[in-house]
């Protein structure tokens, strides 16, 4: 195999040294998951913030930083709680980089109903007890000596909450420190239960309650502080490695027993040693290692930190051998944000003014995240000048390199040179200068003191290299829009009645209920007869379709509706459900199940939905019977709509030329469902052939993207 390098000839005379930076793009490393930085706390000064102002925030955090990954935290520790600022964050974001932006979301404290203090802080009433901030011990629960099930079962709810309000996390790490005792949000876990409740048992129990999901996000633990003091191989070397499908740990403290984050974030070594021997053990592609923490915890912005932060990304992605790199906060109330300072307007704490800070460690995660994307690879990189520090990445079709020179010494000459490959594009960023600033690539680049410098080399020439294929550009669509395939029939999180809906004389009045319940707090109560048919008759309540244009006559063009529903009993409920014109029952789809004790998404198919004639009946209301005494609804949804003609034009956008290249299949919440040969998916006229439900798929190969039908 040819061997490419990035050589270094000798320093200008003009400058005082030279370092000498090698690349061999032909030697592989690990594959970027990618980069991000958390959103967990101020997300109202977010949305506080005036409609352009957020929108050039919006710009500046997920457009100017190309993030791949945004953290957030699980807050239902308290059903009632509205996470609306975190939807219009991360709706805001995938708006801008589509489905690439994934999620990980941690949670910070189980809710106080769990713990033996009854609260959800580490410290209660001026104590921090370890014993009472951990979870409340039990003598039934099948994982051991503690309530797992139940904070297995919060956490699955906590789940469905999200995905109701459009997020949908990609990773989950159930608890972020959990050897921290903190005066905040905490629940503490030993790697094995002992005095207080386990992490192992604890993992092993929400790995079970949320394997049921439609789409179960991936776990990655176990999160701990730090990487001193073999903090995270104790966690790890305790529980079912089976349990996790990748690796997080924080950086607040080091390899060599140094706890102090500022004065680690100006010696970045010393975090080498510590991520080389966990990198030696753990982490793969398919089992990713993924920094999920960290900043200097100053209470100002430090113009060192911008290099301290790009150093720290070089050991971890070098000799961490890190897929994924998140930094602690994308965003702060105040200027001294890690990343962006926010003040929505004067009278808001300490600002003076509606501003957005932009500090130096932004331009540190731009040197990387902006030039980098996800499927890359990590390819071997030297550099033996003085105080110089390099990492290079390999794009998957080996068409790019991005090389990261850090300089923390005087002025230096790279003299930059690619065999087979030319530079394009070069930024460069100086301590207490210009950030982000683009320069001439070329062959020589002049080297600031103290400054950071990204160079990205192209080619056409890869055939002798191992090349994949580039991810597939996942693109978002807004769960909560009617798309042409999906109509939302009634939300009721976006409602304050129950209009439409109406009963016989028999049953009780369909109610409106704000009363949080599993993680919906507004919902329709629907009573039905609470006895058998044969004694009580057919007593329907009978919903009327809303009037507006858009989702006029549903019934007669789409293929199923989705109700999210479950049962007002303690036994789960049968229920009945049509179409109706009037009053007039149309068409039963029998024993539908609305379980007890938790929501469920239930699909009702409407090939019944016809006249005598086989024609589409277009029934104006829908119809429920059952003997149960009722269900509580929280949405309706008609899903493969858009009327045959429409069906038939998608089919018909068929491309025959790929029919041999591999592809995948992905909802239009952008879920991947499938993957394998195109012609496997696919009928001859372009439809699907594979096991989904009726409706509308994206089908994606490298060289096509279409719609099919099902």
């Amino acid at each position: 195999m040819k061997r490419t390098i990035i050589t270094t000839a000798l320093a200008a005379a003009s400058i005082a040294s030279a370092a000498s930076i090698t690349v061999d793009p032909a030697t592989t490393a690990q594959k970027i998951v990618g980069f991000g930085a958390g959103a967990a706390y101020y997300q109202s000064w977010i949305t506080a913030m005036s409609s352009s102002m957020q929108k050039d925030f919006y710009d500046t955090a997920f457009t100017g930083l190309n993030l791949s990954l945004l953290r957030i935290g699980n807050w239902k520790q308290d059903e009632s709680t509205s996470i609306a600022d975190d939807a219009a964050i991360v709706k805001a974001g995938k708006e801008r980089l589509g489905n690439r932006l994934k999620i990980e979301m941690s949670s910070w404290s189980a809710p106080g109903r769990l713990k033996p203090s009854g609260d959800v802080n580490g410290k209660v009433n001026g104590q921090k007890i370890k014993t009472q901030n951990t979870l409340k011990t039990s003598s039934s629960d099948p994982y051991g000596k503690f309530v797992y099930s139940e904070f297995a079962s919060w956490w699955k709810k906590s789940l469905q909450a999200y995905a109701t309000a459009g997020i949908t996390p990609d990773y989950i790490s159930l608890q972020n420190e959990p050897d921290m005792e903190a005066d905040y949000e905490e629940t503490l876990f030993d790697p094995n239960e002992g005095e207080i409740a386990g992490y192992k048992q604890a993992l092993q129990a929400v790995r079970d309650s949320i394997k049921t999901l439609a789409n179960p996000p991936k776990i990655i633990g176990p999160e701990p502080l730090g990487i001193g003091y073999s903090n995270f191989e104790k966690y790890v070397k305790a529980l079912d490695n089976n349990n996790l499908d990748g690796y997080a740990y924080h950086l607040y403290h080091a390899g060599d027993g140094n706890d102090n984050s500022g004065t680690n974030y100006l010696n970045p070594e010393n975090f080498r040693k510590a991520m080389t021997n966990i990198a030696k053990n753990y982490g793969s592609d398919t089992k990713p290692i993924i920094m999920t923490e960290f900043c200097t915890m100053e209470n100002e912005v430090r113009e060192q930190d911008m290099l301290g932060l790009a150093h720290i990304m070089q050991v971890g992605f070098t000799s961490g051998k890190l897929n994924a790199y998140i930094a602690w906060e994308l965003f702060w109330g105040e200027p001294n944000g890690q990343l962006i300072g926010v003040c929505p307007g004067n009278g808001w704490s300490s600002c003076t003014e509606a501003k957005l800070y932009i500090n130096p460690e932004y331009h540190a995660m731009r040197h990387y995240s902006k030039f980098v994307n996800p499927g890359w690879r990590v390819v071997s990189s030297t550099a033996d000048g003085s105080n110089v520090y390099a990492v290079a990445f390999r794009s998957a079709d080996c068409d790019s390199i991005t090389v990261v020179a850090i300089n923390k010494g005087s002025a230096q000459n790279l003299n930059l040179s690619v065999n087979g490959y030319a530079p394009i594009s070069a930024v460069q960023s100086t301590e207490n200068g210009a950030k982000s600033k683009s320069i001439t690539a070329s062959a020589i680049i002049d080297a600031p003191a103290k400054s950071i410098t990204t160079v990205v080399f192209t080619t056409s020439n890869t055939a002798a290299l191992q090349c994949e294929d580039s991810p597939i550009d996942d693109p978002y669509i807004d769960p909560n829009k009617n798309f042409g395939d999906s109509l939302v029939i009634v939300d009721y999180s976006k409602e304050s009645s129950a209009a439409g809906w109406k009963s016989d004389e028999t049953l009780g009045a369909v109610t409106f209920e704000t009363t949080a319940l599993d993680g919906i707090s507004k919902y329709v109560k629907v009573p039905l007869a609470g006895c058998a048919q044969d004694d009580c008759g057919y007593q329907h309540a009978l919903f009327k379709l809303p009037d507006e244009a858009a989702i006029k006559s549903p019934l007669s063009v789409c293929k199923e509706l989705v109700f999210t529903m479950r049962s007002i009993d303690t036994e789960d409920a049968s229920v009945n459900i049509g179409g109706a014109g009037g009053s007039t029952w149309s068409s039963y789809q029998y024993g539908n199940t609305a379980p007890a004790g938790s929501w469920a998404e239930v699909s009702v198919p409407l090939d019944n939905e016809i006249d005598s004639t086989g024609a589409p009946f277009g029934s104006t209301q829908l119809s429920f019977n059952s003997d149960n005494a009722g269900i509580y609804i929280a949405k309706i949804v008609a899903t493969g709509c858009g009327g045959s003609d429409a069906i038939k034009g998608m089919r018909t956008n068929f491309a025959a030329s790929d029919l041999n290249m591999e592809a995948k299949v992905f909802d239009l919440n952008g879920n991947l469902l499938w993957t394998g040969i195109k012609n496997q998916a696919l009928n001859a006229d372009g439809s699907l052939r594979l096991d989904l439900h009726q409706g509308l798929y994206i089908v994606k190969t490298k060289a096509s993207t279409m719609k099919a039908a099902r």
